[in-house]
């Protein structure tokens, strides 16, 4: 997911790789594992679209008022465009910028909850910057700004994983933080990389209470759209179940979280309406734990001619179309 939110999996590394923000181009970004030693884990909210928060190109309230959808995934803290250990909102806007906190104000405004999402496609990441001290300060300055306590780790560039984990450990075991790891696929049967799986595993050893949110857009895929999307799912389900192989079925199930490109992907799709609904069937069928997707900002039919933008989707659809239909998913 980016700002475009481009997904090649391909590209993950371990020392291991999550959405970040630019331009028009768009390629798209709570069962517990194992507890933590301290705070209790809270929960994340069940459907949190992802917006860009930067941009400013999503109207909130107006979102709220057509569809009743409350809480936000928002996209993406960086590290700043010096390349230090400072978190700021995109690489260019101060974490405490008072637009963006504006943005959150709304937010908060209608009973909703922000999941704060770090990483991304682009940019500079605080997890390449930081040591993993300084990262958990940057990340619970980054919380405390929006109000919130629910990090999302969007893992798109080579990180290393221990310095990741160490931070994660930290916040969680301080404030019962819950944590999404989230992941682009590598393919529809293919699910997860080995170096996603290491990073999981990288997770799992160090006892955080995660869940895993796959990236279910830019790939190739066969035949129809909305059943691929729930291929790729189950594909990335025996992923999850073979490092948390304690775990039965039902539990792997609500561990895992899916977010997909609404409209057209660079790669694969396009993911309309009725794909959208397949997905969510499936969804409740098996428990999947939250359902997010890229992205409010694009939740429009201004542009329908195929293309990938991060302004609009891509396809003929009516305004807040997804946003309406995910608002209604329960596992």
């Amino acid at each position: 997911m980016r700002l475009t939110c481009g997904l090649a999996a391909a590209a993950l590394l371990v020392t291991i790789a999550g959405c970040s923000g630019d331009s028009d181009s768009d390629s798209g970004t709570s069962a517990t594992a194992t507890a933590t030693a301290s705070a209790t884990v809270v929960t994340a909210p069940v459907v949190a679209p992802y917006i860009d928060i930067v941009s400013g190109t999503a109207d909130i309230t107006a979102i709220h008022t057509a569809t009743g959808q409350a809480d936000f995934t928002a996209a993406f803290v960086l590290a700043d465009s010096a390349k230090t250990c400072t978190p700021t909102w995109g690489g260019t806007s101060a974490i405490d910028d008072s637009t963006i906190a504006a943005e959150i104000a709304k937010v908060t405004a209608v009973s909703g909850d922000v999941v704060v999402s770090t990483g991304g496609e682009t940019g500079t990441y605080l997890e390449n910057v930081c040591t993993a001290a300084e990262l958990a300060a940057a990340y619970e300055k980054a919380l405390d700004v929006a109000g919130s306590n629910y990090l999302d780790i969007d893992i798109e560039q080579d990180v290393t994983a221990a310095t990741i984990m160490t931070a994660l450990s930290t916040v969680q075991k301080a404030r019962g933080t819950a944590i999404s790891l989230t992941l682009p696929v590598g393919g529809e049967s293919v699910g997860l990389t080995d170096t996603e799986i290491a990073l999981l595993q990288s997770a799992e050893d160090a006892g955080l209470d995660v869940t895993v949110n796959a990236m279910i857009m830019n790939f190739t895929g066969t035949g129809d759209w909305g059943t691929a999307l729930t291929t790729v799912t189950e594909s990335v389900k025996v992923d999850v179940a073979s490092v948390w192989s304690d775990l039965s079925d039902t539990e792997v199930y609500a561990m895992i979280g899916v977010t997909p490109m609404i409209g057209a992907n660079g790669l694969g799709g396009p993911t309309t309406l009725a794909n959208a609904k397949t997905l969510l069937t499936y969804a409740k069928g098996k428990g999947l734990g939250y359902v997010r997707f890229w992205s409010v900002n694009r939740d429009n039919g201004d542009c329908t001619d195929g293309s990938v933008s991060s302004k609009c989707s891509g396809i003929t659809q009516d305004e807040y179309a997804f946003t309406d239909l995910f608002a209604d998913y329960t596992p």
